[in-house]
């Protein structure tokens, strides 16, 4: 079964509350991309960490159609996994969505331009309050009556589209950069004191220097803030690391159902084997006259309890007048009960 949802995906000319915003140039980039891009639910950890990874085991479905509609970008889509299709049904999640983009640049007053959608990802609280679905239609034609990504969500996506570039490879470009820069400010500054601008240093290189010094305190503090994300990056994943960890796979599940249905099928069996065989030793203590107390021979399982009732099934009564016991070898066997003899080749009680 699959279920069809429907909405807003993002709407057009509005800065999001993460402070950026798709402008109305960018209609023809939405639609395309929207039309290939897959629906997601990702850990509650982070609304959009599998979106990050590409988990191929988080897709839910797939977008159908997406359209403009006004000044709001709309979409369809087709959830296919069975699981989430009953859970949508079941209103179990909020019927809010964010799609997960990338981007070629973003101006001054954050708006995005070259924009390729590539996923679109319930969640619970999106980033543009229209940005919401609701439930169409179902498979068999029954009627029904996201938080946009981060900052660094999105220069992720761009650096895939534009070479799989990662932070820590940007890192290193911006740290051999730096060196450079470093270097070659050092070189300046020493010509400057030797006085070989000719002009005292306040010539031209003096205005290198200055031009110098302000590109390397920038690239510091670009190297810095990478940094700083390359490491929250880590935690991000080692998070999502032992989510993952904790996860039990559906096919062992099913192990540990089977396994426990069947050690639960040996108890029930083993109790009336048990039961069975007390039922037959207690007859046959019965037949004999004696009384029998369950707790008194608890600890008897059902084997000791069958070659009991086996062997007190041997036992006969003899005349009912008299009393006492004798055996079939006296001479003198007067009245009374007889317990007979074990015979150890016959395996059996005689008289």
């Amino acid at each position: 079964m699959s279920v069809f949802i429907e909405g807003t995906a993002f709407p057009l000319g509005k800065i999001n509350a993460n402070g950026w915003g798709v402008p109305f140039t960018e209609v023809d980039n939405a639609i395309a991309t929207l039309k290939s891009s897959v629906v997601r639910v990702c850990s509650r950890i982070d609304p959009h960490g599998c979106d990050v990874m590409g988990d191929p085991f988080s897709e839910i479905g797939h977008v159908v159609d997406a359209w403009r509609e006004g000044d709001d970008i709309k979409v369809k889509a087709e959830i296919t996994d069975s699981i989430a299709a009953q859970k949508i049904e079941d209103s179990t999640w909020k019927n809010n969505w964010s799609v997960f983009v990338g981007f070629n640049d973003i101006d001054a007053g954050g708006w995005v331009h070259g924009i390729a959608v590539e996923s679109i990802t319930i969640v619970n609280d999106p980033a543009w309050p229209t940005s919401t679905w609701k439930v169409v239609s179902a498979s068999d034609g029954t009627k029904k009556g996201i938080r946009i990504t981060s900052e660094f969500f999105i220069r992720k996506a761009a650096a895939k589209t534009e070479g799989e570039t990662t932070s820590e490879e940007t890192v290193e470009e911006l740290k051999k950069k730096l060196a450079d820069a470093e270097k070659e400010l050092a070189e300046l500054k020493a010509k400057a004191l030797q006085g070989e601008t000719g002009d005292g240093g306040n010539g031209g290189e003096g205005g290198d220097v200055a031009a110098l010094e302000k590109e390397v305190e920038e690239l510091k503090a670009s190297n810095a803030k990478l940094e700083k994300q390359i490491e929250e990056d880590k935690k991000l994943i080692a998070s999502l690391q032992v989510e993952k960890a904790k996860m039990v796979p559906i096919s062992e599940l099913e192990n540990r159902i089977a396994a426990a249905l069947e050690k639960h099928d040996k108890e029930i069996a083993a109790k009336l084997e048990r039961d069975n065989a007390f039922a037959a030793f207690a007859a046959a203590r019965e037949r004999l006259g004696l009384e029998t107390k369950p707790e008194d021979f608890k600890s008897l399982s059902a084997a000791d309890l069958n070659k009991l009732a086996e062997d007190l099934g041997g036992i006969k009564k003899a005349a009912a007048s008299g009393s006492g016991f004798s055996y079939p070898t006296s001479n003198n066997n007067p009245t009374g009960f007889t317990v007979g003899r074990w015979d150890s080749k016959k395996k059996e009680w005689v008289n």
